[in-house]
């Protein structure tokens, strides 16, 4: 799918940023859902060109210790699709 640009942590979860990706998002929009290791996360923000093509995800603090995505890191390389 693409690679962890970023993550910015809060106190209820973390804005992750995906690049990367440009293939998956030709016809992405704002609230679609993509698939990143297997959980189904909720497009924030996306560009199809810039970084190689990148979108955001809201990621609550159950996701992350439900899923294997709280311990991904910047530059980690993930799987996954566009739902």
């Amino acid at each position: 799918l693409g690679t962890v640009s970023s993550i910015v942590k809060d106190g209820a979860g973390c804005t992750m940023a995906i690049a990367d990706c440009a293939a998956i998002l030709g016809d992405c929009h704002i609230g679609d859902s993509i698939a990143v290791n297997g959980a189904c996360l909720t497009v924030t923000e996306f560009h199809p060109q810039a970084e190689g093509g990148w979108f955001k995800v809201w990621l609550a603090n159950e996701t992350l210790d439900r899923t294997d995505l709280g311990i991904v890191a910047n530059d980690c390389s993930i799987s996954g699709s566009h739902q």
